[in-house]
């Protein structure tokens, strides 16, 4: 009989593979900088019993995602994008010729504001 476990991404063989959840990258990046930290006094055992440690001591994924630069600013661009949806059908409706002066300047300033400048040599 075959085992197929490996063809299953949580499975323990897929993991021992390197594939799935990257649980196996998790370990792979705490047994490398315990073996560069103990260089002479390395010991197997002792270092996979410190793993579920170090594990329960790292902050979540989500928190970790969440804490990133590029999180912040996808929020960002997603509120100014509701915001907008929101506003600029309602700023046209109740005086359409100022609006339409007034997204005109905001799209010239943000033309202005991202410009390449050339660089200094």
């Amino acid at each position: 009989m075959d085992d197929l476990a490996y063809l299953v991404s949580e499975s323990n063989a897929a993991w021992l593979d390197g594939r799935g959840d990257g649980r196996f990258e998790r370990y792979e990046r705490f047994y490398h900088s315990e073996r560069e930290r103990q260089a002479e006094a390395f010991e197997l055992e002792r270092v996979n019993d410190a793993y579920p440690d170090w594990v329960g001591s790292q902050p979540a994924r989500v928190i970790g995602m969440l804490a990133k630069p590029w999180f912040g600013k996808v929020l960002v661009a997603l509120t100014c994008m509701y915001v907008g949806a929101q506003v600029v059908p309602t700023m046209s409706l109740a005086m359409p010729y100022k609006s339409t002066a007034l997204l005109g300047a905001i799209f010239v300033a943000l033309r202005v504001f991202h410009r390449k400048r050339p660089r200094a040599k």
